[in-house]
Parts: C-alpha cells; structure tokens; sequence
C-alpha cells in the first residue's frame, strides 16, 4: 500500500488517499476523466478485500470548487437503502418483527387495506405493489403531501401482491422507516446508527441517514452536491447541501456519506456472512441476499431484474457486468451517480462515487459496467 502513484511510480495528479499498485491505472483514470470534466468532475472510490483497505481515494473539486476528500459527503441517494433494509432484518433477528408480518399490524395508525396487509417481506422483496411513486416525484411534492399521495397510489388491479415484482423506489422504504420508529420507539436514523452501522465500526461522520438541524452547521460544509449532465448544461443540485433536505425525514433516499463508510458497511455484511454475527446471524443474512422470486422483467427499470431482501441481486441483472459472481449483492443510487456492493466469492467490497448523474445508458452500462470490469482486474492484478 502507498501513497497514489501512477504505474509508472510518479505521484497521481490531484488524488487524495492511498492505492494498492494494481489499482493505480484505473485511480488514474478516473481523475483524468474528473478534470476533462465530461461525465463527471469529481469521484471517491473505495475497495476492501478480506478486511484490507486496497483502495480509498478521492478526486476532483467540490461545487465549491474545494478540493475533494475522502470524507467529503454526498447524497448516496438509493445506494444507502440497504442499511434500512439490515435495519429492519435486526428486528427479525431479534424476534421483535417477522417477514410474514403485515404493515397494519406494525406500523402505528396504518388503516390504508391495500397497503396495511402487505407483509415485510413483500416491501422487502419489491412484491407489495408500491412502486408508483418514483423518486424524482417524491422529492418535489413537500413532505407532508408524500403520505397521501404514497397512499393513493395503488397498483394495477391485475397486481398478484407477493408474486408480481417492481422496483419501489420510495414507498416501501419510507413504510420500513415507519416500521422501525413504531417498533423501537426511536428515530429510524438513530435505530440504524446504533443496531447497525456501530456495530460494523462505521463512523458516526461519515455516513449520516439524516443531517438534523442541530447537525447541519458542521456537517453542511462537508457535502459537495451533484451534478446533473442530463440537460444542456450541468445543474448542481444545491438542495442537497441544504439544512431543509439533509434533515427531511427520509429513509428511501435521504443519506449522506463517503465510500469509505458504505464499503465498510459492506464489509460487515460479509463478515456475517461468515459468522461473525456483530448485527445479523448468518443464515438470515443469507436469505436476504439470494433472489427471492424468478428474474423477471420489472417496469420500474425497464430491465429483467432480481432482488433479495433489500438488495439487487444477481448484480448482473443490475448492469453491473458479469465479472461479480452470482452471489454479488449491492445497490446502486440515481442516475448512476454511486453504487456499492460486496461478492463473497471474491471477499470483496467495493463503494464508489461521482458528482454527476447521466443518462442511463452512459451512467449505466458504460460508466457502470466497465468500472466494475477494471476493478476485478485489478483484483486479479493484485492476488
């Protein structure tokens, strides 16, 4: 491990961090691309194997033209919901929640039919019809309108709930927030905080579910915003370093972080998955990452897709390449801006960021998959 040098030994220009050499080509790559400034201006990549830092880097310029660290901030968007998602498992593990128990019977003042006898497991697995309002909707209509509207928004009549499967992008998670707060008495944040990313040695600063008010004055200074390269010109998301959307009540796309601290959660999880039992025992995390209905064609993406219990797996299915092994699991964030995921096969766990959403088919399938392609790589590189 040194300092970020290039391959051919010489310092890499405008990287902060530290890179095994095997990664040195591709960290170099990246912070070109963040100074040519055409898909994104600014990156943080982070990557773990067996419990070993290889890769932790930042790149670039903030919207405040600072440069970007390893610790700076960002809205990490969907790419978080899996803590939400691990959250909720604790609860199971701890027998104070099921899979097979319904929405009505957990979440205080829930009467809505439709949604109240959906089950956990359906949220989880994508199977409870709650995929009609997207995010980009829900973070335009106020807060207290989102209820309603989540309400209101039913599936199809044809919907068969526990068998027909699409990607619900805000409503199952806003409901599982809701679920942890009636069960444990606490915000969901701080429920997360301390059942699950304490647990897995994430630091407090680094990965943040919801910025409060008394909160913003430091971290604020800490979060760079995105970009977004869809239009004619690139738009900086400045809400997002706002004290009003950092601190909104959130569980679907309301966090806050650095790679590090994703790739760490990342990490423990596949720690449990060896036994480790430091949040969630070993065979329930298990049924949770294995895809849980047949790979079908989902209407939320647009793709044939699989999901676990919060988790996009086999992550083939998810555009990111077929060099993770099919027992991959992960999440990816908007508009491809940042993704994460671990593959026990290669005990690896990888987090990775930019400042700038694109169109899907550059965000995804060319930014995305030969990313991923790179990496194992120089994970190959490397042994």
């Amino acid at each position: 491990m040194t300092d970020p040098t290039s391959a051919v030994g010489e310092p890499l220009p405008g990287v902060r961090g530290i890179v095994d050499d095997a990664f040195a080509e591709l960290v170099e790559r990246i912070a070109g691309e963040a100074e040519e400034g055409l898909f994104h201006t600014a990156a943080q990549l982070t990557v773990r194997r067996d419990g070993e830092v290889l890769v932790d880097v930042a790149t670039g310029r903030t919207h405040r033209h600072e440069p970007y660290r390893t610790d700076t901030l960002a809205s990490l968007y969907c790419t978080a919901k899996p803590i939400i998602a691990v959250a909720v498992l604790r609860l199971v593990a701890e027998d104070e929640l099921s899979l097979d128990d319904r929405l009505g019977d957990v979440v205080d003042g829930l009467t809505t039919p439709w949604i109240a006898e959906r089950t956990i497991a359906e949220v989880l697995d994508h199977t409870a019809g709650l995929h009609s309002v997207n995010t980009v909707l829900a973070r335009v209509l106020p807060p207290s309108l989102r209820v309603g509207w989540l309400h209101a928004a039913e599936p199809p009549a044809v919907w068969r709930f526990g068998l027909d499967r699409a990607y619900a992008e805000f409503g199952g998670w806003f409901l599982l927030g809701e679920a942890i707060e009636s069960l444990t008495g606490v915000p969901f944040d701080r429920y997360c905080r301390e059942a699950v990313l304490g647990p897995y040695g994430v630091p407090d600063a680094d990965l943040w579910l919801r910025v409060g008010p008394e909160d913003h004055p430091s971290v604020g200074p800490r979060i760079s915003v995105t970009y977004d390269l869809t239009m004619d010109h690139p738009v900086p998301l400045l809400a997002e370093a706002g004290p009003e959307t950092a601190g909104e009540w959130n569980p679907a796309f309301g966090s806050y972080g650095c790679t590090s601290a994703i790739a760490l959660f990342y990490d423990g999880l596949l720690a449990d998955l060896g036994g480790a039992g430091l949040v969630l025992p070993a065979e329930l995390l298990e049924e949770a990452v294995r895809v849980r209905t047949p790979i079908q064609h989902d209407v939320t993406l647009g793709r044939e897709a699989g999901f676990g219990l919060g988790f996009m797996t086999p992550l083939s299915t998810h555009v990111f390449g077929r060099r993770p092994s099919d027992r991959g699991f992960g999440h990816a964030g908007q508009g491809g801006t940042s993704f994460a995921f671990a593959d026990p096969d290669a005990g690896v766990s990888v987090a990775v960021l930019f400042n700038a959403g694109l169109d899907a088919d550059t965000g995804l399938t060319f930014r995305r998959v030969t990313l991923v392609d790179s990496l194992y790589r120089a994970l190959d590189a490397a042994d």
